[in-house]
């Protein structure tokens, strides 16, 4: 039988390194002042920051315990794919990237020592049996996130492998959760990036099981000089994509993959310890300016095409409490689509003296562009359900719908218009989708992939007009494509009685 009193009683385990050694090299010197009697690591050591055989070698001194992850089972194979597992094709593509950069130069003496690490490894401490693996116990690249996790799940595990705890990384977000009688499930994070909450610093897990009393489990925040070292990077060719997050400690890559609650942890964290003041940008969208919107509104107001409470309801889709604020901080533009008695008495040389030019001209449509991220649309023509009933609608000029134009095709983008139904039902508005699976969007003479078009609440909403949510590249065509109007509000009195106007030409 094993004297207890030589088991060790607290553990150092850290996971994804990247080839990071700057942070790795921190991470180790805090495991050791902190006391940590034996050092675990946990998988993924090479990845985005190059320096593979670097890495491996301060690993290889400075840890007691090794666990494989994906990028190690991967590499010992020959794949050329990272098997990361993400939800997201994007997000997979871009980390297989990251993966090809780190195995380049990786030697077939390190490949034969990555062969000998296990998937998973139980350790033997004063205050009982902890499981270390990679992704989950079932699975070296099943992703864990505390918001999706039960403790009968976690507990199944405990059970299966006769373990008091276990701990985990893979999905960069670290996280502890205390179990019934003891027992627990840790998410370590990982050392070689941060943790996607806009602090540049890198986390791994210190563990405590005294043979009587509670276990501590903490979460060790270490910081690192991660501006020399993403010159480092940049001096070795790493690609921007992989250089950015260790500057700023908000991820570009992997957001789509991560449950809706986690994808801006940045703008929910609290502010790092070395930190003064958060930047009043960190709410404000990536390419909407709004001094630009203020100017450009006032302005087609004075022509009398918009009227002031348009005005209100355009900028107040840029106030954070807009309940699809989340997508409109990713769009690329947005576009006021106003409907006029007859698009050719329109104050033509006004408005291009504002510095713009007619875009997409057809006969009873016209587009102008603008910098800032702001576009007007100006129709005569019918775009909506609505303008096949007898009845005429509200007196032109009138704002008809905002379009908020989601071009990029980025798995982040794509998951924030995927969250647009979702988002609505919780914010009580109605809405109806367009094109998809191969079957795009036309509007007279241009197309777009997918559409989502939303409708506000009928009463005690700062919002009145629908919105129309566009996902992919604008496609222009000389010739008229037809047409799928714009749906009408479902809750509308003759809803049931409008049928929309069949593409001519599609």
């Amino acid at each position: 039988m094993t004297n207890i009193t030589n088991l060790p009683r607290k553990l150092a385990v850290m996971g994804g390194a990247y080839g990071n050694l700057s942070a790795l090299e921190r991470c180790l010197a805090d495991a050791s002042s902190a006391g940590a009697e034996i050092k675990a690591f946990i998988g993924d050591s090479i990845g985005c920051c190059a320096h593979s055989n670097e890495v491996l070698a301060m690993i290889r001194s400075g840890f007691d315990l090794f666990v494989a992850g994906n990028h190690e089972q991967q590499a010992v194979v020959g794949s050329k794919s990272c098997g990361c597992g993400y939800s997201s094709a994007d997000d997979e593509k871009i980390s297989c990237e990251a993966f090809e950069l780190a195995t380049a130069d990786l030697g077939d003496e390190s490949r034969r020592w990555l062969a000998t690490w296990p998937n998973e490894r139980i350790v033997e401490m004063e205050g009982g049996r902890v499981l270390l693996c990679h992704g989950s116990p079932g699975h070296t690249s099943e992703f864990l996130y505390e918001a999706e996790l039960d403790d009968l799940r976690l507990e199944a595990w405990l059970d299966h492998f006769e373990v008091r705890g276990f701990i985990c990384t893979h999905s960069g977000l670290p996280f502890v959760r205390r179990l019934a009688n003891g027992r627990f499930a840790v998410n370590c994070g990982v050392v070689g990036k941060p943790d996607h909450d806009g602090d540049p610093a890198v986390h791994y897990a210190l563990i405590e099981l005294p043979r009587n009393g509670d276990a501590s489990l903490e979460i060790r925040r270490v910081s690192y000089d991660h501006q020399g070292w993403a010159r480092t990077m940049e001096t070795r060719g790493v690609a921007p994509i992989f250089v950015e997050p260790v500057r700023t400690g908000v991820w570009t890559s992997g957001v789509a993959s991560l449950p809706p609650s986690e994808r801006f942890r940045f703008l929910r964290a609290g502010l790092p310890s070395d930190a003064k003041t958060r930047s009043e940008t960190t709410w404000k969208p990536e390419f909407l300016r709004v001094a630009d919107w203020k100017q450009r509104l006032q302005q087609f107001c004075e022509l009398g095409l918009v009227n002031a409470a348009e005005v209100e309801e355009a900028l107040s889709l840029l106030d954070p409490g807009f309940p699809f604020f989340a997508a409109l901080r990713m769009a690329d533009s947005v576009h006021l689509h106003v409907k006029v008695e007859n698009v050719d008495d329109l104050p033509f040389s006004k408005i291009v003296a504002l510095g713009t030019e007619a875009e997409n001209a057809r006969p009873g449509y016209v587009k102008y562009r603008f910098p800032g991220g702001i576009n007007f649309i100006f129709s005569s023509i019918p775009i909506a359900e609505e303008d096949q009933l007898v009845d005429p609608r509200a007196p032109k000029p009138f704002v008809d719908h905002f379009g908020i134009d989601l071009r990029r095709e980025t798995g982040f983008v794509r998951a924030l218009f995927e969250d647009t139904p979702s988002v609505a039902r919780r914010a009580g508005w109605p809405i109806k989708s367009q094109g998809g699976v191969g079957r795009p969007v036309f509007c007279c003479h241009s197309t777009v992939a997918e559409k989502y078009w939303v409708y506000p609440p009928p009463e005690g909403s700062r919002w009145t007009r629908p919105l129309e949510f566009a996902y992919g590249p604008l496609g222009i065509s000389l010739e008229m494509n037809g047409c799928d109007l714009r749906p009408i509000d479902p809750r509308h009195p003759s809803a049931a009685e409008v049928a929309a106007c069949v593409p001519a030409a599609h």
